[in-house]
């Protein structure tokens, strides 16, 4: 899908009939709209998702939803409805969307879909346009092409894998296969139900269990999605307020140690995690080696003493004892006479050597029980080097607890009554964040016990169902079904994590060309993206940086989705060709990160539309997307009062100067006007 033209009429802030064209040149792929805060960006990306997908944002972004229609068209000209309309282009054929609100029902048409040729509307093919939109760009997938820049960052940490995990699987066009792996898991279930019915009252007793545990399983992993969702919030009032703290004189500085010690802090929790793995796959590297240390140290004692003892070592033993009797000459050069006392002496010696195979197993044997001894000596040096690695993590964590309760003291005791109010928030906050964080870790171990008791319960009435021979065609039934079930698991686990590596080695691409410091990705099997440096140690994300990964990963989505489009495949469906439309990409980005940002995204997406303020659209932005922009526009605010000696606000551009804000006007509203 390339989107070719838009057109509002009276949505939200635009009054009238606003229509502009977006650049679908290859070559020139970016549409660049510049407004200033409150004109109508976030409106305009709310546009395009309503109207493809009926979607609009939270109310928290985007304040009463019920109010579509611009307010000076339906208080002035008694306008009551709202549409907007979207001209796009997909397999070589164009097609024109449009929506439609009604503000006096307050209710939303069906989305609407014509056919255009010969620059005329036709009738479309398309019996159910809203499932030709999400065979287009499946739904799932919109929030990773149509989106707010500054919201990216939602990627980049633990709440975000989810939605990272389930963009990967939305590109993959895996939503076919997982309906049918439900199914298949739904059949299995019913099969094995019936088994149980044909066998015994134990049996269903048993199966009856099970049911009842994947009941409970599947209700606490609902209450671990909400608890995520706990402290997603929670975290994001913290990061506000600790903004918000930031941006305040008297705690900037205070703040901004905090700031330090949280990014040492994590790092520390780091290491203590991979000392814990440490310590705790100790036993399993040596558990053989301790347990058998006394045996072998017999071991050894008996070989020396009953295999070695009065021999000589092969290949050094029947054979040189032969040669010095047919010689009759002893080794250190004495005649050794046939029949002599010494004769008969060395021929004894034939009775205890060993043979070159005998020795060569002893041989091994003392040496491998040699390396045992020494992995057992080992063993207790790392036992030693791993505790002491834990305290002395923890020791530093503890330390750095304290600062940061220091620091919150020092900030709540502050004489600035907004300073101290915005502290205790951000306490409570945090305390919230932390108690949702052990209900779940509590939680997760609630689920690993009830599942480990349902696979004791599926192995004693799988024990059970095996006995009867009514059961037998239902068995056989479930067991094709899990052998489907896991073939179609193992086939989407192998594409999944092809896709994870692809777009991880994309992001790595970015990070190393743009970020500042040196670093390298890595998205593990959970879609944690992470940032290690060269010496293998997390590195703490800053604000930027992180809006800087969130970016590179939709870039990268874009891309992936761009190379499946022409894949035939037997399971996932092929990928597309879409646009990217950013609100706000520059937010939180310093002149190097805006520079990286202007010059990947035009080239992993095949179309991008990009809503700028005036100070994102910086020189350093405009300078590196000067070849890339193909068409551009502004966003006007027309008031009709006359601004109470407010100064029109202006710009401008290629030496022609654009209106931002103008007063004693003759609408209240915005209007889109093009940059020539």
């Amino acid at each position: 899908m390339l989107i070719q033209r838009i057109e509002l009429a009276n949505w939200r802030s635009f009054y009238g009939v606003n229509a502009f064209f977006t650049s679908d040149d290859p070559e020139k792929n970016v549409t660049l709209i510049r407004a200033e805060n409150g004109v109508g960006k976030t409106s305009l990306l709310a546009a395009i998702n309503w109207c493809f997908f009926n979607i609009l944002p939270a109310e928290s972004e985007f304040e009463n939803p019920q109010e579509l229609v611009n307010k000076f068209a339906a208080s002035h000209d008694g306008v009551t409805k709202a549409t907007v309309e979207i001209d796009f282009k997909h397999d070589g054929k164009r097609y024109r969307a449009s929506r439609t609100y009604d503000q006096r029902t307050r209710t939303t048409e069906a989305l609407r879909m014509v056919d255009l040729r010969a620059g005329g509307e036709v009738p479309t093919s398309q019996s159910r346009p809203d499932r030709f939109i999400n065979s287009v760009i499946p739904r799932e997938m919109a929030p990773h092409f149509f989106f707010y820049g500054e919201a990216t960052s939602r990627y980049t940490g633990a709440t975000g894998a989810k939605k990272f995990g389930e963009a990967v699987k939305g590109i993959l066009g895996s939503t076919v296969a997982r309906m049918a792996l439900e199914d298949l898991k739904k059949a299995c279930q019913e099969y094995n139900r019936q088994a149980s019915d044909n066998t015994s009252a134990e049996a269903q007793a048993t199966e009856r269990e099970i049911e009842q545990n994947d009941l409970k399983i599947a209700g606490y992993e609902d209450d671990l999605a909400k608890i995520d969702e706990e402290i997603e919030a929670a975290s994001k009032r913290m990061d506000r307020l600790g903004q918000e703290l930031a941006g305040t004189k008297p705690a900037k500085e205070a703040q901004a140690r905090r700031n330090r010690i949280e990014n040492q802090l994590a790092a520390k929790e780091t290491e203590k995690t991979k000392a814990a793995t440490r310590s705790s796959s100790w036993m399993q590297n040596f558990v053989t080696a301790i347990l058998a240390e006394e045996l072998m140290s017999e071991a050894a004692d008996v070989i020396q003493a009953e295999e070695t003892r009065r021999k000589l070592p092969s290949p050094y033993d029947k054979k040189l004892v032969n040669e010095i009797l047919e010689d009759n000459l002893c080794i250190c050069g004495r005649p050794v006479t046939e029949g002599s006392v010494e004769h008969e002496h060395i021929k004894t010696l034939l009775d205890s050597a060993g043979d070159q195979a005998v020795m060569s197993r002893v041989m091994s044997t003392r040496e491998a029980l040699g390396r045992f001894e020494q992995r057992a000596e080992r063993a207790w040096s790392e036992f030693e080097r791993n505790n002491e690695d834990l305290r002395r993590v923890e020791s530093e964590i503890q330390r750095l607890d304290a600062e940061l309760t220091d620091i919150s003291k020092e900030l709540a005791a502050n004489p600035i009554t907004d300073i101290a109010e915005k502290e205790a928030a951000r306490e409570r906050a945090k305390r919230q964040r932390d108690q949702a964080i052990d209900r779940k870790a509590g939680l997760r171990a609630t689920i690993t016990n009830l599942q480990r008791d349902t696979a004791d319960l599926v192995r004693k009435r799988d024990e059970l169902i095996r006995k009867s021979d009514a059961a037998k065609r239902y068995v056989k039934r479930a067991q094709l079904s899990a052998a489907l079930m896991a073939r179609l698991e193992s086939r989407l686990s192998a594409e999944e994590e092809a896709a994870r590596s692809t777009i991880e080695g994309d992001i790595d691409l970015i990070v190393q060309r743009f970020m500042r410091k040196p670093a390298k990705v890595k998205l593990d099997k959970d879609y944690q993206l992470r940032l290690y440096d060269e010496h293998g140690v997390e590195v703490a994300k800053s604000t930027g940086e992180n809006q800087l990964l969130g970016l590179a990963f939709t870039g990268a989505i874009a891309k992936f989705a761009k190379t499946r489009e022409d894949d035939d495949d037997d399971i996932l469906l092929p990928g597309t060709v879409a646009p990217l439309v950013v609100d706000s990409p520059f937010g939180h980005l310093d002149p190097l990160y805006r520079r990286g940002v202007a010059e990947f995204l035009p080239n992993l997406a095949s179309q991008v539309i990009l809503l700028v303020s005036t100070s994102q659209a910086s020189d350093v932005v405009m300078t590196t997307l000067a070849e890339k922009v193909g068409q551009q526009y502004l966003l006007t605010r027309h008031n009709r009062d006359d601004g109470a000696e407010k100064q029109p606000e202006v710009i401008t551009i290629g030496g022609t100067t654009y209106d931002l804000t103008t007063y004693n006007s003759q609408i209240d509203g915005t209007r889109i006007t093009e940059v020539v």
